[in-house]
């Protein structure tokens, strides 16, 4: 990202990158493939597994105190957050989680 100049958007593409190739691990099981590119506006981030099940986010429960027990099931809403929105599409016998983030404007 520095590379690129893109500084300003590398803390929150390391998180979102660790958050998406954490879950392709824990869920898949499988290798994992990760693919970044920089476009004039915004920086693509895709990340491949072999698992064909498309990403479900976990609820927020209704109970403070669950929620903040909880070990698990916050990684898509930290996403969402930050990125504001992801897809996920079948790609071969897996599929590929991606998203767009912007560049801002300088």
């Amino acid at each position: 990202m520095c590379a690129w100049g893109l500084t300003e958007v590398s803390d929150s593409l390391q998180l979102i990158a660790s958050e998406i190739v954490t879950n392709a691990l824990i869920h898949a099981g499988s290798d994992v493939d990760v693919r970044l590119r920089a476009f004039a506006d915004h920086v693509r981030l895709e990340v491949r597994d072999s698992d064909s099940n498309p990403p479900v986010p976990s609820p927020l429960a209704l109970d403070e105190e669950e929620n903040a027990e909880a070990e698990h099931g916050r990684g898509l809403l930290i996403v969402e957050a930050l990125a504001g929105g992801w897809h996920s599409f079948p790609n071969g016998r897996g599929k590929t989680v991606s998203l767009d983030m912007p560049i801002p404007a300088v």
